[in-house]
């Protein structure tokens, strides 16, 4: 994503306010967002921070969205000289963003980071352990998953983005075989891993253990593969043996993975949203639109679309017709992940983004993106994105405080 990097002051946008005024005006919006929460539900709130004040969405992509209880985050990215010191820095960005939502590290539910050739194992290291010299004593790990695959910019090849649950429900983590999960608000974020038996067969049990009926509980998975030509279809037709009717959408990326894997799933199931595992399975949250939208929980999640152009125009049509099955549009976009085939034309698809999202629907949602081969030969950009359903009770930004 063209994330803020705090050290490197060249790519980032002016500082409009001081940090303590901006600091001020967004921990009062974080504790109207906490006060209100319980009898308003925000459906698309745009995040700050000291580094990314007010303003600077309309130029870029929002650096954090507030939605229906959690909180998507733009792709972080740092470099320092030792991959350690990279890690913490890029969660300090995570953190302040996550607080200026009115949430912390704890609340964390799901990363992806994106490794070196090579690197994969090292920094699932590197940020298990910088999470968890700062979270606080008993708290659990999020969901990570970690590929190896170039990121935004060449010169940065380790980066992490990361979706928030907001304080004051239920949180849960669970694990199951390979499979490892963390449940909030209705939503089991998880990554399963190994062979494709194993990590099938771990995401199934995680999530009936979660109080979902298996597969048929499942939303959404982006399936990492070690060869997306040859592993593809076999997943695709294991999954669909599996899930029978219940149709989760799934997209399916080739990228490096850690030693003994052939598959990494990151997932998101719609399980019982008070006491995870406990009172029998309900896959309740779950409403099937098309083979390529599944709405959960207020979100609708769409599968990778496909583009030609390397601006993208051709695949933000196809997803903005996708969401129109669901009844939501571009503006409703919280979070979007793109894959393209050449890392030299990323700037391209930032425009294309520009256009769409800040010009045409503002706000823009937050993103992150990979190199990455997918299953359609001949595309120079895949999108998997999420987006908001209309709440019973809207919170709007006029209602904040400032």
């Amino acid at each position: 994503a063209q994330a803020a990097v705090a050290p490197l002051n060249a790519l980032q946008p002016p500082r409009r306010h001081s940090r303590e005024a901006a600091m001020c005006r967004l921990w009062l919006l974080a504790l109207a967002l906490r006060v209100l929460g319980a009898g308003a539900d925000v459906r698309k709130q745009v995040v700050n921070t000291a580094w990314w004040p007010p303003g600077t969405e309309r130029k870029a992509e929002s650096v954090g969205i507030i939605s229906h209880g959690f909180v998507y985050m733009t792709a972080m990215m740092e470099y320092n000289d030792t991959l350690a010191k990279t890690t913490q820095a890029e969660l300090k960005d995570v953190r302040d963003i996550a607080e200026a939502a009115g949430a912390g590290l704890e609340n964390l539910v799901d990363c992806l980071a994106n490794a070196p050739k090579g690197g994969a194992a090292g920094v699932r290291r590197a940020f298990e352990r910088a999470l968890a010299a700062k979270l606080p004593k008993g708290a659990e790990l999020p969901a990570l998953t970690v590929v190896e695959a170039p990121g935004e910019y060449a010169y940065f090849n380790v980066s992490i983005s990361c979706v928030a649950a907001l304080p004051g429900a239920p949180r849960r983590a669970l694990r199951a075989g390979s499979a490892y999960g963390v449940s909030a608000r209705g939503l089991l974020h998880l990554e399963s891993s190994g062979t494709l038996d194993a990590a099938l067969h771990s995401l199934e049990h995680l999530v009936r253990k979660a109080g979902a009926s298996g597969l048929h509980g499942v939303a959404e998975c982006t399936a990492f593969v070690q060869d997306v030509r040859r592993d593809a279809p076999l997943l695709r037709r294991a999954l669909g043996a599996g899930a029978g009717a219940s149709g989760l959408v799934l997209t399916v990326v080739q990228a490096g993975l850690e030693a003994g894997k052939a598959v990494a799933l990151r997932c998101v199931a719609a399980v019982p949203a008070n006491s995870p595992g406990v009172g029998g399975s309900s896959d309740g949250g779950i409403e099937h639109h098309s083979k390529d939208v599944v709405v959960a929980r207020r979100f609708a999640f769409v599968a990778g679309q496909r583009a030609r152009l390397t601006n993208g125009t051709d695949g933000f049509d196809a997803l903005e017709q996708a969401l129109s099955i669901a009844g939501v549009g571009l503006s409703d976009v919280l979070s979007c992940l793109f894959f393209v085939t050449d890392q030299a034309q990323v700037f391209d698809l930032f425009d294309g983004f520009f256009d769409v999202f800040n010009a045409k629907h503002p706000p823009p949602p937050t993103r992150g993106e990979l190199e990455a081969e997918t299953e359609c030969e001949d595309c120079a950009v895949m999108m998997r994105c999420i987006a908001a359903m209309p709440a019973a009770v809207e919170l709007t930004t006029a209602e904040l405080p400032g």
